[in-house]
């Protein structure tokens, strides 16, 4: 793995503005810079880049963080993938563990050798080559989709040992498997056509193979579980389809390899298959990062339908757009591209059924005929569609109405919606809150981010009820940077920075003046504390001007922590009598400050 060192290196040299820049056109706007937003449909830029901070944030859709978070999600790489990105555009070298070379030095060599290896013996194997031929496919394609030929175990078992790589490592990426029984290892592909499978970043981790024997029982197999491979988080053919699914936001996703190639060779270049199961779990956060919506393409067969069921119910409960076609008359894509039946595959995919209404139609397929067939169908469909957003839910009761054969009133596919109303008046509540901007806060806030020390004070000398901005100063007290929205949006405004700590601590007078300004107050020791804080505001240039700074700051504490703290009437009043009749003096004299709260309280000074 990268060294933390030298990611930190990395960070503090890289100029964000000169790596954005590559991907998209940037513009000097005052101190900042600006460009069009790449993660929406932007027509303005609303994307703002601060170079001396290092961080991007657009105020359209909230997208922000640093260089790596930009190549991250323009580029849909993980984090270290990100990093060696970078570190390639900007001439950087980074420094390695040693677990990361070894890695590299063995693992990532293996499946590439056995591949060069199958794909030098498909040349050489004619029925292998007139299968491909006979299935639609010319050399163009096998070039492009890398497909080989597995000859017998021993003759893999041999490549591997002339390239004097150990069984065990072979092992751990799927390359072999082991008869413990008889204590040896055979290949994991035998007379297979083989059909290599890349991850996301195109880094080959395992194979699909096919028998040409028609009489074995498993026509397709997959590599082993791997330390590299798992099959239900990959998609055959993705590192190939991903520019094209980046750009369409839209991804074709069928049953096998086959039909996967079948759709590249039609121009559909946005098509992936999945590796012998329906969609798991694990292959939405791929689907998520591209912001794809989904077409379903799957055999009209049992094996079909369930597995479009599956999936639709998957995807659409995790709000992901999409939509099933399930092709007739027995012919999967492959054989509709053999048979330059494209114009049929494509009117196909053009009347797919919506995801919900298609898991809604499959589980109300079977003939309701009394009312309590009904009934317990339509708990079977609310089962479903109270896992969804409410908005959504309602959206099927026409169609779930029709089906039953039912009146509309009937129908209830939502747990509360009440509910929802109340969340929809909060997020108004909470927009209109965040349209206005209180400036005067604003030094305040900036002073708490930058001070460790002013965030650990702070809590003993206000509250945050004080403050407008309180959802943004609790991210700042909980010591939040710019991976969050709010931060960045903060950072991006012209603030006067606070001098000293002196002038962040009657910020705090201020603030909470304002504040007991605001609220109607009905508690005397409130209305007594107004009328000290009104004091101490009104006299500040008093003290100030007889205190050394280290004074004044230690002055100001005392005061706010007692205050916040101090709860009894007669002790405020007490207070605030003391500092009303010293600052009525002409001149004051720093004695009249060496105030002791205790002392205040034992001699009444009037």
């Amino acid at each position: 793995m990268i060294t933390k060192e030298s990611i930190e290196n990395l960070s503090q040299r890289v100029d964000i503005v000169d790596i954005i820049s590559q991907y998209i056109e940037v513009r000097k706007q005052g101190s900042s810079y600006v460009c069009i937003c790449p993660f929406h449909n932007d027509k303005n830029p609303s994307m703002h880049i601060n170079s001396q901070k290092g961080f991007y944030h657009c105020f359209a859709c909230k997208a922000g963080g640093d260089v790596f978070k930009f190549i991250m999600d323009y580029e849909k790489l993980d984090f270290s993938d990100a990093v060696e990105k970078v570190a390639r555009l900007c001439n950087f070298t980074l420094s390695y563990t040693q677990e990361k070379k070894e890695k590299n030095s063995n693992l990532k060599y293996i499946l590439p050798r056995l591949n060069a290896f199958y794909k030098q013996n498909l040349s050489q194997h004619r029925t292998a080559l007139e299968y491909l031929y006979q299935r639609g496919l010319n050399d163009e394609d096998i070039k492009k989709f890398e497909l080989g030929f597995a000859p017998q175990s021993h003759q893999t078992l041999r490549l591997l040992q002339n390239e004097k790589i150990p069984f065990d490592e072979a092992l751990k990426v799927g390359a072999i498997k082991e008869d413990k029984e008889n204590n040896e290892f055979y290949a994991s592909f035998i007379n297979r056509i083989t059909f290599p499978i890349y991850d996301h970043k195109a880094f080959l981790v395992g194979f699909g193979g096919r028998t040409l024997d028609a009489n074995h029982m498993a026509k397709y197999v997959n590599s082993p579980q791997s330390a590299l491979f798992d099959k239900g988080r990959i998609f055959y053919a993705f590192h190939l389809a991903k520019e094209s699914i980046s750009k369409k936001k839209e991804m074709i996703v069928c049953e096998g390899y086959m039909d996967a190639i079948a759709f590249h060779k039609a121009g559909s270049n946005n098509a992936v298959a999945v590796l012998g199961t329906a969609l798991g779990e694990n292959h939405l956060p791929l689907i998520k990062r591209y912001e794809a919506k989904v077409i379903l393409c799957f055999d009209n067969d049992e094996a079909g339908l369930n597995a479009a069921m599956r999936s639709a119910f998957l995807l659409s409960i995790h709000k992901i757009d999409g939509k099933v076609v399930l092709l007739e008359g027995g012919k999967d894509p492959a054989e509709l591209v053999l048979n330059h039946q494209e114009k049929i595959l494509f009117e196909r995919l053009e009347r797919g059924i919506e995801l919900g209404e298609f898991y809604i139609r499959m589980l109300l397929k079977e003939p309701l005929n009394s009312a309590l067939q009904k009934q317990k169908a339509l708990e079977n469909v609310q089962k479903y569609t109270h896992l969804l957003e409410p908005l959504i839910a309602n959206s099927y009761v026409g169609l779930v109405s029709r089906l039953l054969g039912v009146n509309e009133n009937l129908i209830k596919l939502t747990k509360n919606t009440s509910s929802q109303k109340n969340s929809f008046d909060s997020h108004s509540n909470l927009t209109a809150s965040r349209t206005k901007i209180h400036i005067a806060e604003f030094g305040l806030l900036d002073f708490l981010k930058k001070s460790l020390k002013a965030r650990e004070l702070f809590m003993q000398i206000s509250d945050t009820a004080c403050f407008e901005h309180r959802e943004l100063l609790s991210k700042i007290l909980q010591g939040l940077g710019n991976e969050d929205s709010d931060i960045r949006e903060f950072e991006l405004y012209d603030i006067k920075s606070l001098k000293n700590q002196n002038e962040f601590l009657l910020g705090i007078i201020k603030v909470n003046l304002a504040f007991l300004n605001r609220v109607k107050i009905q508690n005397p020791s409130l209305a007594l504390k107004k009328q000290l804080f009104t004091l101490f505001d009104k006299n500040s240039f008093k003290f100030l001007k007889i205190l050394k700074t280290e004074e004044s700051t230690e002055f100001l504490k005392q005061i706010l922590i007692t205050l916040k703290q101090e709860k009894d009437e007669e002790k405020l009043e007490l207070i605030f009598k003391y500092f009303y009749k010293i600052f009525q003096k002409s001149s004051l004299d720093k004695a009249d400050l060496k105030w002791d709260k205790n002392e205040t309280e034992q001699e009444n000074p009037f």
